[in-house]
C-alpha cells in the first residue's frame, strides 16, 4: 500500500497524458460531484484526454451538473487511460462493471474519505477526516495553485452538501464549512442547489415513502426504527433505485431514535440496506461483518439473504452495538 500526500497525487496527474475517472456503484451526490469536479481539475491542469465512467446511471437529480452528460457507461468505455483515478471509493469491488476493464497492475490513484485498511490501487490519498471526497478536489485546486471555476465549484459543492446532509450530519466540521465558503465565493446559487438536491421528490419516491412510513417499526425501547420495501413496491410505483435514496432518514429522524434502518429487497435472496446512526453507535462498524461500509453516521450493505433473515441478523447486530457492555 502506497499512501501519498496531496502534492504527490498532483504529480501523478501531471505525469500522465490520458485519464479514466470512475466512482462507486449506485452513485450519490458526492460520487458524481467529486468525479465531475476532478475532471474540471484535470482540465485546469491542461489535460484534455479524460473519460469519466460510472457503472450505474447518473441520478436524475444530478443530471444538471456541468459535465454530467459526458459520463459514460462501462459498455461505452474503450481502453483505460494511462492513469485511472478512483474517487469516493477505495475498492475495485465497489466500482461495478468498470473493474473488469482494469488491466492487472495498471496505475491507479485512489482519492477517498472513507476509512479503508486495504484499498485497491497503487497510489492512495485516503483521509477520513474529510467530510466528502469533493473536499479533496477543492484542496487539489488550492495545492496546485489553480483558481477553481464556478463549474468545478458547483460540482464540488453538491458533493459536500449532500454528504453532510446540508451540513447537518456529524461529519460536518470546520474544514467542511471553510471549503464550502471557498466554493460559494465563486458565485454559486446555494438556494437553487439545495432545492435541486434536497427539496425535489419524484412521484415514485413519494409513493415509496408512503410504504416506508406505514411499515415503520421500533425496537430497543424506541432507540431503533426500521422499515422495508420489497420488489413489488418498486414495480408498482415504477420506481428506480435512486427513488429510495434518503428514505432511511425518515426513520432516523424520529424523536428518541438512535438508529434508523431501511431494508430494500432487490431480489428473492438479496437485500440492500441503509443505516443512519446518531452518536453512540458506529453504523459502518455494525455493518462491517456483513461486507458493508460507509461512515459512523451513515452506512450500507448488501446481504445475500431473504428479507426476514436480513432483518433478524441486522437488528441483532444493532442490539450488540447499542449494548456493548452486555455482550459476552
Amino acid at each position: 500500500m502506497n499512501r501519498i500526500n496531496l502534492e504527490a497525487a498532483i504529480a501523478a496527474m501531471q505525469g500522465a497524458s490520458s485519464f479514466t475517472l470512475t466512482t462507486h456503484i449506485n452513485p450519490d451526490g458526492d460520487a458524481i460531484g467529486s468525479l465531475l469536479a476532478l475532471e474540471h481539475f484535470l482540465r485546469a491542469l491542461g489535460k484534455d484526454d479524460i473519460v469519466c465512467v460510472c457503472a450505474d446511471p447518473v441520478p436524475r437529480i444530478y443530471e444538471w451538473l456541468p459535465g454530467a452528460d459526458r459520463i459514460r457507461t462501462p459498455a461505452q468505455l474503450g481502453a483505460i487511460g494511462e492513469l485511472l483515478i478512483v474517487i469516493d471509493v477505495a475498492q475495485f469491488a465497489r466500482v461495478g462493471a468498470v473493474a473488469a476493464k482494469i488491466p492487472e497492475g495498471h496505475p491507479v490513484l485512489v482519492l477517498d474519505h472513507h476509512l479503508e485498511d486495504t484499498p485497491s490501487g497503487t497510489l492512495h490519498y485516503i483521509h477520513p477526516e474529510y467530510a466528502a471526497s469533493a473536499e479533496i478536489v477543492a484542496d487539489l485546486f488550492e495545492a496546485a495553485g489553480l483558481p477553481i471555476s464556478r463549474e468545478a465549484a458547483e460540482c464540488a459543492y453538491v458533493g459536500l452538501t449532500t454528504d453532510t446532509g446540508g451540513f447537518r450530519y456529524a461529519n460536518t466540521n470546520v474544514r467542511a464549512h471553510e471549503r464550502a465558503a471557498r466554493l460559494i465565493a465563486t458565485g454559486l446559487d446555494v438556494a437553487d442547489i439545495s432545492r435541486r438536491c434536497f427539496d425535489v421528490m419524484s412521484i415514485a419516491k413519494f409513493e415509496l415513502l408512503r410504504h416506508v412510513l406505514d411499515r415503520t417499526s421500533f425496537a430497543e425501547d424506541g432507540r431503533v426504527a426500521w422499515s422495508y420495501l420489497d420488489e413489488a413496491d418498486l414495480a408498482l410505483a415504477t420506481a428506480s433505485h435512486e427513488d429510495t435514496n434518503g428514505l432511511v432518514n425518515f426513520t432516523r429522524n424520529i424523536e428518541g431514535v438512535d438508529v434508523g434502518i431501511l431494508f430494500r429487497q432487490s431480489a428473492p435472496s438479496e437485500v440492500k440496506l441503509s443505516m443512519r446512526a446518531k452518536k453512540g453507535i458506529n453504523a459502518a462498524q455494525v455493518l462491517k461483518p456483513f461486507g458493508g461500509g460507509g461512515h459512523a453516521g451513515a452506512a450500507g450493505a448488501t446481504l445475500a439473504m431473504d428479507l426476514e433473515t436480513a432483518r433478524v441478523a441486522i437488528l441483532d447486530a444493532v442490539h450488540a452495538g447499542l449494548n456493548p457492555d452486555k455482550n459476552p
